[in-house]
């Protein structure tokens, strides 16, 4: 799987953009307060921070700061219509980004974001301050009932229009409320036995709160297709697995449908069967729960005590339709128990929150710190848990392998070969990124905010907000690349390894990986300002930082440095082996080479001694065949030919005879026509006859013509 870098990045710069100069102006004193706050979001690189000292919603573009216009980065201001008047704690937006959620330990109230146009879709434009229109869920419901508490709120993934929420109140009840209707739950689901004893005094803790009865957090899992009514579609009605903790650490599913209503009013299955049993559950101060979206299902179970319990879900057989719901259209708790999924807890991890140890750690040993888990967006086997002491960055190494043997199956080679993987012992990667209490007798100073950037520009980056309203940055930089993918021509053919790989079949980025792991680190302090270490506890933070330093990074990196040297020795005396033989290839090429021509030259001057053989020995064949008295088959054919061939020569002369006495012939007759057609000739006694009357008309013409001249010359005009 892919660890991380531990190196903060600076060149983002996003630690210093102006909205965390703006949220230090405006912070309040902070008082003491243990719980982890969610006050910053992040999505497509669209911060938004809840600012308490002003009571609004500040929001900025992440991406500016690689703006070259010299501008600031603009940070707009987002006001409620309606104040909330519960102190927020948390903030979340749902799927499609147009509404947040705001919710604490007394209500939760729903915020419409104004639309986006203009320069870089800035919200309305790019004003800096906008009205929002906010809608207040259950608030007659907070306000009747002032002992309740509201311990979870969140987006339900499956909703159609993205308006869905789930509270989970201290009263052992999820609700579902729809931002149309805020005022009525949509679905109400009792978690276990419903007590009034909750409404004698809010100060109190109930007899539930007690026994660890109550449930304390939830997550919703993969959804499933269930089978729908009247021939629609499976795609369109899914159920969706809502795992409940309690706080005795029992874990209870729930099937949640928004489309089916046969789904609401279900009852829960559970307490789902955890292996191997443990006498105290697995601590009896659960938390917070969250449920890793990989195949198979991981749901992590963590304590006040710092202790983390990572449990595969395991299904178990399918069950008929008539079994899963009931008559009144509400499922059987025992049927549910039997036939509900078991947990297997793989393993269980204590964190260790402050640095240093203080004379006063002993009496801090029944303090619990709450711890607060947050999803990885971009690795499924990964997460991080905020808390009193900072935040903690975990690693499943693991969970990839099991998903792999799930995904192959155990009848197959690789998926014995997935569970040869699994069955080494291989434990969880715990990294200490950020301690905000570096010794124990330090004030608790949780974090305010925590989120994981995944746009593309800035990439995989890691943003918590301080306890100062500082904010530190850190990039998720993939280090563990895998194998790049086989080209096409490679495919089908067997892979070259050479004799190095063949001693050692681990890779060698491998070895140096396992080389450089840390068991250790160490985390950036971002301790409250009203943290004072005393000199022996400021010593004790040096020497442990010196000792992680030296233990885990010094030390580790001279082993490595062995390792490479000794690679390279070894590479070394490989290249100048291989340098060697392949001088002596190049001379044996040479070698080849003047063979080659030699032999060459040798061909041609054979090839050219054949064909002459060749011709000597056809003229000796035609001799002999001439000689021999009896014609052979072919001289047989080929006088039979030229028979006939005269023969045929002889028809074609006398039809050629023919062909010209019809032509003579014709040119006789058509000479005879052509005399025929011809005009008749004068001779030449009668030509002279005919000019001498053509004359004498003249003559007698030329006189009429004088005469009638004269005459008009008498007669006059």
């Amino acid at each position: 799987m892919a660890a991380y870098t531990e190196e903060s990045d600076e060149e983002l710069g996003l630690d210093s953009h102006p909205i965390f100069a703006i949220l230090q102006e405006n912070a309040e004193e902070q008082t003491s307060y243990t719980d982890p706050k969610e006050l910053m979001v992040v999505q497509d690189s669209q911060v938004f921070i809840w600012d308490k000292g002003s009571t609004r919603i500040l929001t900025a573009n992440l991406k500016d700061v690689f703006a070259d216009d010299g501008d600031d980065p603009l940070v707009q201001a987002l006001v409620c219509s309606n104040t909330p008047r519960f102190d927020v704690e948390h903030i979340s937006l749902n799927l499609t980004g147009r509404h947040i959620l705001l919710w604490g330990k007394h209500g939760a109230t729903v915020m419409e974001l104004p639309r986006r146009y203009g320069k870089n879709a800035q919200y309305e434009g790019g004003k800096e301050r906008i009205n929002c229109r906010t809608i207040g869920l259950a608030e007659r419901f907070f306000i009747s009932s002032s002992s309740l508490s509201l311990l979870q709120a969140e987006w339900h993934p499956g909703s159609a229009s993205d308006t869905h929420v789930l509270l989970l109140t201290t009263d052992n009840t999820l609700r579902i409320y729809e931002i149309s209707n805020p005022h009525k739950a949509a679905q109400v689901h009792g978690l276990g036995e419903h007590s009034t004893s909750f409404s004698l005094s809010s100060s109190r803790s109930t007899f539930e709160v007690a026994l660890g009865e109550i449930a304390v957090s939830f997550d919703f899992g993969l959804p499933v297709e269930c089978a729908a009514r009247g021939g629609a579609k499976a795609e369109d009605n899914l159920l969706y697995p809502v795992y409940i903790l309690k706080g005795n650490g029992d874990i209870f599913l729930l099937n949640i449908s928004l489309t089916d209503s046969r789904y609401f009013h279900t009852k829960l299955q559970g307490p789902l069967t955890m292996q191997p049993a443990a006498e105290d559950n697995y601590g009896m101060d659960a938390c917070s729960l969250l449920c890793l979206h990989s195949n198979p299902p991981v749901l992590v179970v963590a304590t006040s005590s710092s202790a983390l319990h990572h449990c595969v879900v395991l299904s178990s057989e399918e069950r008929s339709e008539t079994e899963d719901v009931t008559s009144d259209s509400q499922l059987s708790v025992a049927s549910m128990a039997d036939y509900g999924p078991t947990l297997c807890v793989y393993e269980s991890v204590e964190l260790a929150l402050s640095l240093v140890q203080s004379d006063l750690d002993e009496y801090e040993d029944d303090v619990n710190y709450p711890i607060k888990l947050h999803r990885d967006p971009t690795v499924s086997s990964q997460y991080f848990c905020s808390h009193a002491a900072g935040v903690h960055h975990i690693i499943l190494p693991w969970l990839q392998k099991i998903e792999q043997f799930y995904a192959t199956g155990d009848g197959e080679e690789e998926g014995e070969a997935a569970l040869g993987e699994i069955t080494r012992d291989q434990a969880c990667t715990v990294a200490h990124m950020v301690c905000t209490k570096p010794s124990g007798a330090s004030s608790p100073a949780p974090v305010l905010g925590l989120t994981i950037i995944t746009d593309q520009l800035l990439g995989p980056t890691f943003m918590c907000l301080t306890p100062e309203m500082g904010c530190y940055v850190k990039s998720l930089r993939p280090v563990d690349v895998g194998e790049p993918p086989k080209l096409l021509s490679e495919e089908g053919t067997d892979p070259v390894v050479s004799p190095m790989r063949q001693l050692n079949t681990e890779p060698f980025q491998r070895v140096i990986q396992r080389l450089l792991h840390r068991t250790q680190s160490n985390p950036v302090l971002r301790a409250s300002s009203k943290t004072h270490l005393s000199l022996e506890e400021s010593f004790q933070l040096l020497q442990r930082a010196t000792k992680v330093l030296r233990d885990e990074y010094i030390q580790k990196q001279e082993l490595a440095r062995e390792e490479i040297e000794k690679r390279m020795k070894i590479l070394r005396q490989q290249k100048e082996l291989q340098q060697s033989d392949l001088q002596d290839s190049q001379q044996l090429e040479e070698e080849t080479k003047a063979k080659a021509e030699e032999l060459a030259d040798r061909y041609s001057d054979a090839e050219e001694k054949q064909e002459e053989l060749i011709n000597r020995v056809w003229s000796v064949l035609h001799a002999l065949q001439n000689q021999l008295p009896v014609l052979s088959e072919a001289e047989h054919g080929m006088n039979k030919e030229l028979t006939d061939m005269q023969e045929k020569l002889k028809q074609m002369q006398v039809t050629l005879q023919q062909v010209n006495r019809k032509h003579e012939y014709q040119q006789q007759q058509a000479n005879q026509q052509s005399k025929q057609a011809s005009s008749p000739a004068l001779s030449q006694s009668q030509h002279k006859h005919l000019k001498t009357l053509l004359k004498e008309e003249t003559d007698r013409i030329t006189a009429l013509v004088s005469e009638v001249k004269n005459l008009s010359v008498a007669v006059g005009p």
